[in-house]
């Protein structure tokens, strides 16, 4: 099963059985594409599932959104990297853009460093020169001298260019659909990534994802609670909910040598992990293979085990909210954490950050569990519409898809 299920959620995040919508006999010019593809991302059956996207009303105030920027970011308010931030306002405000799609852009693209360059990408918003120099396409709106590795890399240069081709991408993305088909999306910011042809929505769910993360820091808004079953008020453990919950409890892991016992959700590497509710943490260290649980390990010592190997529930943190009930919800796969064994948290406070230690194959991820009296909960009864649930992933339908495929070849 192991192997059917990883070809399964390959193919299934890569968008690669997607059928195409709206495909041309013949396309007008060759598809511009990236040069690498771009890594697997989970993505929706239906992009409509997600709600409207928050609008800002302007004029933006520059502090906030230096300060908002800083946050997506996870870097200090007076760091090289927030001083770009006026930039993106500029940037966006000569290509009548979104200034917080930019920085959405810049935290997807290059984890907000302008000096990125990797696989072809260059820059603060990790443009694919190569994606736009393909004979016969249309005519660009910017200058292609502006447009190599070297101008990229000034970043007052990359998101002035930037702004200009998502504009170009926002303007034309319907058109484009009906030329090249593609997997369903909702906008152009898909088409920065893949070019012409949408193979995935699942990156633009991530850039958007990010950007109502700083949207909300932006405005101040202030997290949502809910009351639980389980009789305690949780708020979400990653900030912008809803996220894309990929794999529930009791799904098959390792052959079928054991079961899931939480749910992933979608994450970004370095984003904040949050505390559900307030209480107490009662772990905090690492699966190591030979010795499960290795801790209690130091925030200030748990960097050193992010790249080793380590086992399925790589660095991880639990939490205690009700003694009385022995009510615990824990955090896994983190790149690192911020709080010591015994330590008193509160709700929505930071406690870590999305990682992938411990994980094989899937991309990045929180894996969280809810425990009552020590028996395992399906955390989607605590999270409510928090999470948007598996079954509406294109990695659930072809996960299902193989295991019926198997069942019929066992008959």
């Amino acid at each position: 099963m192991r192997l059917i299920w990883r070809g399964a959620w390959a193919l299934a995040v890569a968008g690669a059985l997607v059928p195409a919508r709206g495909v041309a006999a013949s396309r007008p010019w060759t598809a511009r594409e990236p040069g690498v593809e771009p890594k697997p991302a989970h993505q929706l059956r239906n992009p409509a599932t997600w709600p409207a996207e928050p609008a800002v009303a302007a004029p933006i105030d520059a502090e906030r959104f230096r300060t908002a920027f800083a946050h997506l970011c996870g870097v200090e308010s007076d760091s090289p990297t927030t001083a770009l931030a006026p930039a993106i306002l500029t940037a966006a405000d000569v290509a009548k853009s979104d200034p917080f799609t930019l920085a959405a852009l810049a935290f997807f693209g290059s984890k907000c460093d302008p000096a990125f360059h990797a696989d072809g990408r260059y820059g603060l918003l990790a443009i694919d020169s190569g994606m736009y120099r393909v004979a016969g396409s249309p005519a660009l709106p910017v200058d292609k001298a502006d447009l190599t590795s070297r101008r990229l890399l000034d970043p007052t240069n990359n998101l002035t260019v930037g702004a200009v081709l998502l504009e170009m991408w926002q303007a034309r993305h319907k058109e484009l659909d009906e030329a090249f088909g593609g997997a369903p999306h909702r906008s152009g910011v898909a088409h920065f990534v893949w070019g012409d042809e949408v193979r995935s929505s699942g990156h633009e769910d991530l850039i958007l994802t990010a950007r109502r993360r700083m949207v909300a820091a932006y405005l101040g808004t202030p997290d949502v609670t809910r009351e639980a079953a389980i009789g305690i008020t949780v708020v979400s453990p990653l900030e912008a909910p809803p996220r894309v919950a990929t794999s529930g409890p009791g799904e098959e892991r390792d052959g079928g040598a054991r079961r899931h016992r939480g749910l992933d959700i979608t994450g970004t590497i370095g984003e904040p992990v949050r505390a559900i509710a307030d209480g107490t943490v009662i772990f905090a260290g690492a699966n190591v293979p030979g010795q499960a649980r290795k801790g209690p390990i130091a925030p200030d010592k748990i960097a050193r085990y992010a790249k080793r190997r380590l086992g399925v529930g790589g660095i991880y943190l639990c939490i205690e909210h009700r003694p009385d009930h022995h009510i615990v919800s824990c955090y896994m796969h983190l790149s690192s954490y911020l709080v010591a064994q015994t330590d008193h948290v509160t709700a929505g406070q930071t406690i870590g950050f999305v990682g992938r230690t411990g994980v094989k194959v899937s991309p990045p991820h929180l894996h969280f569990e809810v425990r009552v009296d020590n028996r395992v909960t399906n955390p989607l009864k605590t999270l409510g519409d928090f999470v948007i649930p598996p079954k509406a992933t294109q990695t659930y339908r072809y996960v299902m898809k193989a295991k019926r495929a198997k069942a019929r070849l066992h008959a």
